[in-house]
């Protein structure tokens, strides 16, 4: 039992006898002494409910911030101990879902299969989406393949390591030597060598450029 029921069976218990005195014309002393103990517990009763108030459990908010944090992060993505793939970025916030952040500046090389960097892709952050193995790139991204020097730029770009596929439903405009072409929506392969834009909504000769 708490303290707090203990003290209202108290003041129950007082009222009856102060209601006997009074119905039975017990000595006036007698009913002053039971009216101080009945004004004294009933004090302590509004005093308990006031604490009792206090007492509310505060429900503390959810930590949604990182679980750990690393930095000068150069990672390598091997085939067949055949290097396939380099990132690096400045830090990594890893998720209590186990995605990752990168919230400084990211930089992804592509190797061929004889070990050369033929593909460079940037972008201003990113973040890791563990459950579907699934880079998310973002800011200004720029892909520059530097066999077919090819450059494409857009908002964002998704890249599966999985599929080996990169892909994006943004604005997206490449130059490549003799034009500039603008679309909305492209998908590739990882490496920018052979590309499809969803939908073109412009094609400029470079020839026609200013100069």
């Amino acid at each position: 039992m708490s303290q707090f029921e203990n003290l209202k069976i108290k003041l129950n218990a007082v009222v009856s006898v102060f209601t006997d005195h009074f119905c039975y014309k017990q000595p006036l002393r007698q009913t002053y002494k039971v009216f101080e103990n009945l004004i004294g517990l009933l004090v302590c009763f509004f005093f308990l409910t006031s604490c009792e108030d206090d007492k509310k459990v505060v429900k503390k908010e959810e930590y949604k911030g990182p679980i750990s944090e690393i930095y000068g992060i150069n990672m390598t993505y091997s085939d067949s101990a055949r290097l396939v793939v380099r990132m690096t970025t400045d830090v990594q916030l890893t998720m209590a879902t186990e995605d990752k952040i990168y919230p400084k500046e990211i930089r992804v090389f592509f190797f061929d299969k004889f070990g050369n960097n033929t593909t460079k892709l940037r972008g201003d952050s990113a973040r890791y989406i563990r459950t579907k193995n699934l880079y998310r790139v973002m800011g200004r991204v720029q892909i520059d393949n530097q066999v077919k020097h090819e450059i494409l730029e857009t908002p964002e770009l998704f890249w599966s390591p999985d599929t080996k596929k990169i892909y994006t439903d943004k604005q997206v405009d490449i130059k490549t030597p003799d034009q500039v072409l603008h679309g909305v929506g492209m998908d590739s392969n990882q490496d920018f060598t052979d590309y499809t834009i969803r939908r073109v909504n412009g094609v400029v000769s470079v020839k026609s450029l200013p100069q």
